[in-house]
């Protein structure tokens, strides 16, 4: 186990390569797009439908993105899964307030294999010795933090540090964590509802009980504010989010209404909002 310390300078060296890449990639009169890996099927398709010469788009953990957008100044606009993560890029100065639209609703679901091989029916099936489980990682993903805040919710102290020391692997993103289990290196992960829609023939969704379900994830997208081209940054995001646009994201499974998240989880919860995580989780 690495000291926190340690992991978080590697982080932001990785970091600071990675801007260094984009910086060098980038052309002065191209869109470059900083997005939480959760929007990547959609957003490639509509970047594809809107001019892909002229747009670009670089995925990942959504704070993995910040500290990017932080070090790199660099980027048109920038796309998260949650209000409070947008509030966070908005005080630090990275994205116009005014800019900032909300899209789509994201529910916290159990993924399984196709056909759900183990038979998996909730939370504590995770604990089974025959389940392989991985979750994204709590310290820079936030599906990663509101698994954490579930299993801490829903579980004993001591079921807790059980399910902890069971998980295989923690992934730096959502599009990495649902490639663990389509891999059958895992026999689920805890992520969001659309990951069906990303793989219908490859995955199912198992749903958590409405009261284990403490916030429900809203997508966020903004102008940064050092953007080259605001005008075109407000214009693609016009493009997202128009009827074309989301019937897009609906074709990939996404809910794109909070009724439709109240619908699909059987239950009002909140939206958004800082996820409570104990710290065992981020200095594993």
């Amino acid at each position: 186990m690495k000291r926190a310390v340690s992991k978080f300078l590697i982080y932001l060296t990785t970091a600071f390569l990675i801007v260094l890449n984009i910086s060098a990639s980038v052309s002065a009169d191209e869109l470059m797009v900083f997005s939480g890996a959760a929007f990547k099927k959609p957003l490639d398709e509509l970047i594809q439908g809107y001019d892909k010469a002229r747009v670009s788009a670089n995925y990942g953990g959504v704070k993995t993105m910040i500290t990017q957008l932080e070090l790199g100044r660099q980027g048109d606009i920038f796309v998260v899964p949650s209000p409070d993560i947008m509030e966070q890029a908005v005080q630090k100065g990275l994205v116009k307030r005014d800019s900032v639209k909300s899209f789509i609703y994201a529910v916290p679901v159990i993924v399984v294999r196709k056909g759900n091989p183990k038979n998996i029916q909730g939370i504590e099936d995770l604990l089974r010795p025959d389940v392989r489980f991985a979750m994204a990682n709590p310290e820079v993903v936030y599906i990663g933090q509101l698994a954490a805040e579930i299993f801490d919710r829903s579980l004993s102290p001591g079921k807790v540090r059980a399910l902890r020391e069971r998980v295989l692997t923690y992934a730096e993103d959502i599009s990495k964590l649902q490639g663990y289990l389509l891999m059958d290196q895992v026999d689920a992960v805890l992520g969001f509802d659309f990951l069906k829609g990303w793989n219908p023939d490859k995955v199912d969704i198992v749903k958590l009980k409405p009261n284990e379900v403490i916030r429900i994830g809203n997508g966020q997208i903004g102008v940064t504010t050092f953007s080259k081209d605001p005008r075109g940054a407000e214009k693609f995001i016009r493009f997202i989010l128009s009827d074309s646009g989301r019937e897009i994201f609906k074709k990939y499974g996404y809910l794109t209404s909070i009724e439709a998240a109240y619908t699909f989880l059987g239950a009002a919860r909140p939206i958004g909002g800082v996820p409570v995580v104990s710290k065992k989780w981020i200095s594993r």
